[in-house]
């Protein structure tokens, strides 16, 4: 028949590349079916779906079996597209020639740059050369030559893989892996290479006969994470090396050796399993160590876990011990001076609650022996509300118990049960009438303290209440509304509610502020109680706009008939006359920030002052705190405290930024701790090095100076979130 041509220019009737894809449409019909066959639905030979092809010119040779198309080619082939300047496809031998600005596009989302390429009908297997792959949003890999074979593995020679942008002027990539040969298993999803050289800035510093490391789009695979590196003046220098084990899709295991030129080794692990109902996470660490004089076990138990009974009843536990006082902060784990650990179980609806517990205290403060501390088991805190008012108001049930063990001295039980009621009315003019009566009776049973006058005591109390609330709003013409509410609480109770033959447990430490100053009871627990006749008062201020500027402030006070010698000295309420709480926030949003709590006796004696601020312009973040607590020995705070603290960050241009951070004990003079550090990040790679002081030192923990270097290679399991 001779060479005939299709599609150039328009065909009468189709502008542009309509009439070009009729025409390689007739054309796909020549090449495709045998002389004389026809069909509604085009198909390559042997493949299972449509093609459709479309270019600038297309020509079709019947002898030869051919169809050359040029000039903006593109094929699709299902999910797979390959456009090109010039491809040819030859019937005979099912196979498609392409060149000149090739892309290759497939399913998986990768995408092939290539200058040349010989591949199957279906676009799957073949020969590329010049090749150029690009793995999700940044990973790349290049090579002289790459093939595809059996519809899963791309087989790359004289690769070089990196995820680093490059430009014309700089083309070389902050970090790459170079390698004789790169096979990319599409369907593990591993990349494999071998004669492998890393390098940094384009020089050679690691040479590895065989390596690999999971594709871009793999979540979770096992292998070695990457390690951490340290240096400290008590353990030496230290590397963190991770291995994380996927043991199946719900759960997996991280072991983590910790290598120390001082005092050896600590293995670290942690264990994670997701359910059905719920998940689990168990964590710890060990080692054999003689820091505290004698060569013995050390390490840590951290577990957590959450499950779903049914949609309204949880079950759990957190759970967290060390073998020593010094153990956790020495290595750098950062848990606090006192360690909680809590079985539980909960139910919370919108008609009450029940919630069950068993708490154990650990303490790692210096002369503070963790048998003094009780350990709580059973907690039981409930409540219910009934559906129905009674005499107009809501009414509630509570119920309230625990019971302490100490490995020496006193053991103590408390049950409590009592019930409320309260009625609000609103006026049409916004007046909030509220009134409320309580009453709770108690039992406590006391164990192996001879100090106390009996084993079993009982208590009754009860109290009545009205309160108003009135709040003010005005509006203004510029859009900013004021509210101002004033709120009175006047509470009418008996005296004597605190006999000296019961014990108190959790109403040591009350905190008075502009939150709880019209709290009917102003004890943190139920073991207390606040006596006699009462007026709570607060006022409250906010300013309200769209502009971004915000105000609010609040002062409160209690007034009594007499000072209540239950309270702590250093808690604010023990005198007839409360000390004033106050309070004020302001911010203009995003910019900035500041918090300010007070809490000051008649004379104008600050006795809690609280402030912090907060600076987020651009690339500058500053926090600063101030806190200052008057001394209270009735809870174990024989001075005063004031302290400082303050973290910065600025970020210098879009990769580096610094940061630092300090905090320092006003009272004694010195530092707590400080240090700083500076970062690097881009698309491919974080790298972040600290420097911290921890000035302190306690028994067996001395002070000491650490450095934490950590780098982070994105797409090799390193992920990329900060």
């Amino acid at each position: 028949m001779g060479r005939t041509p299709y599609g150039v220019g328009k065909i009468r009737g189709w502008p542009g590349k309509a009439g070009v894809l009729l025409a390689a449409w007739l054309a796909a019909m020549l090449i495709a079916l045998a002389p004389g066959a026809w069909a509604q639905e085009i198909k390559l030979p042997g493949g299972d779906q449509p093609v459709s092809l479309v270019a600038d010119t297309i020509s079709v040779n019947s002898e030869t079996r051919t169809i050359v198309a040029e000039g903006s080619v593109e094929v699709y082939y299902g999910e797979r597209t390959l456009t090109a300047d010039r491809i040819v496809y030859n019937d005979e031998t099912g196979r498609i020639f392409a060149e000149g600005s090739l892309v290759l596009r497939d399913p998986s989302g990768v995408t092939v740059f290539a200058d040349a390429a010989e591949l199957d009908a279906d676009l799957i297997d073949g020969l590329v050369k010049g090749a150029r792959s690009v793995m999700g949003e940044h990973t790349r890999l290049a090579a002289v030559e790459a093939r595809r074979v059996n519809e899963r593995y791309n087989t790359l020679s004289k690769a070089v893989y990196s995820p680093c942008k490059v430009c014309a002027d700089d083309p070389t990539p902050l970090w790459r892996i170079r390698a004789r040969k790169v096979i990319h298993d599409e369907k593990e999803r591993v990349i494999h290479y071998e004669n492998a050289t890393f390098d940094v800035l384009g020089v050679p510093i690691a040479w590895l006969p065989y390596f690999r490391h999971p594709d871009p789009t793999v979540k979770r695979m096992s292998g070695f994470l990457v390690p951490s590196f340290f240096s400290s003046s008590i353990f030496g220098y230290g590397v963190k090396q991770p291995y994380f084990l996927v043991i199946d899709d719900y759960s997996d295991l991280t072991v983590t050796p910790f290598f120390m030129t001082n005092d050896g080794l600590i293995m670290e692990l942690e264990y994670r399993r997701a359910f059905a109902d719920g998940d689990l996470r168990v964590s710890g660490s060990g080692t054999v160590n003689d820091y505290l004089g004698n060569t013995r076990f050390h390490g840590h138990f951290d577990s957590e876990g959450r499950f779903n009974l049914t949609d309204e009843i949880e079950w759990g536990w957190d759970i967290t011990v060390t073998s020593d006082d010094s153990y956790l902060s020495r290595f750098d784990y950062a848990y606090g001076d006192r360690l909680s650990s809590e079985i539980f179980l909960r139910r919370y609806r919108r008609d009450g609650f029940f919630d069950v517990s068993g708490v154990y205290f650990q303490s790692l403060r210096d002369n503070e022996p963790s048998g003094d501390i009780p350990r709580a088991l059973p907690v039981i805190e409930a409540r219910y509300n009934f559906d129905e008012d009674l005499l107009g108001g809501r009414v509630g049930l509570i119920a309230s118990s625990y019971t302490l063990f100490r490995n020496r001295g006193r053991d103590v039980t408390r049950m409590s049960l009592g019930a409320d009621w309260e009625k609000q009315v609103i006026t049409d003019w916004g007046l909030s009438l509220t009134a409320f009566a309580e009453a709770r009776g108690d039992v406590f049973f006391v164990n192996n303290d001879p100090t106390f006058g009996s084993d079993t005591i009982a208590r009754f109390t009860g109290l009545v209440g009205f309160e108003a609330a009135f709040p003010l709003v005005t509006d203004t013409t510029n859009g900013v509304t004021h509210v101002i509410e004033p709120v009175v609480q006047a509470i009418l109770a008996p005296y004597g509610g605190n006999d000296p033959d019961i014990p108190v447990e959790d109403s040591l430490v009350t905190e008075f502020d502009e939150t709880n100053v019209i709290d009917r009871n102003h004890f943190s627990g139920l073991d207390s109680v606040e006596e006699g006749p009462r007026v709570n008062m607060l006022v409250r201020y906010e300013r309200l706009s769209g502009d971004g500027l915000r105000f609010d402030a609040a002062l409160g006070r209690v007034f009594r008939f007499k000072s209540q010698q239950a309270f702590s000295i250093g808690s604010g309420l023990q005198a007839a006359d409360s000390d004033f709480v106050a309070a004020w926030s302001a911010g203009y949003d995003p910019y900035f920030q500041v918090r300010h709590r007070m809490r000051f006796d008649d004379d104008g004696r600050i006795t809690r002052n609280e402030l912090f601020g907060e600076v987020d312009y651009g690339r500058f973040e500053m926090t600063v705190g101030y806190v200052f607590f008057e001394a209270d020995p009735t809870i174990g705070t024989a001075t005063d405290r004031e302290e400082v603290n303050g973290t910065m960050r600025l970020g210098i241009d879009e990769n580096w930024s610094l940061t630092a951070f300090a905090q320092r004990n006003l009272d004694a003079g010195e530092f707590v701790q400080f240090g700083g550090g500076i970062s690097y990040e881009n698309e491919c790679c974080a790298v972040d090095l600290v420097v911290k002081r921890q000035a302190t030192d306690s028994e067996n923990d001395p002070a000491s100076t650490s450095v934490n270097l950590q780098i982070r290679l994105f797409t090799l399991g390193a992920g990329n979130d900060r």
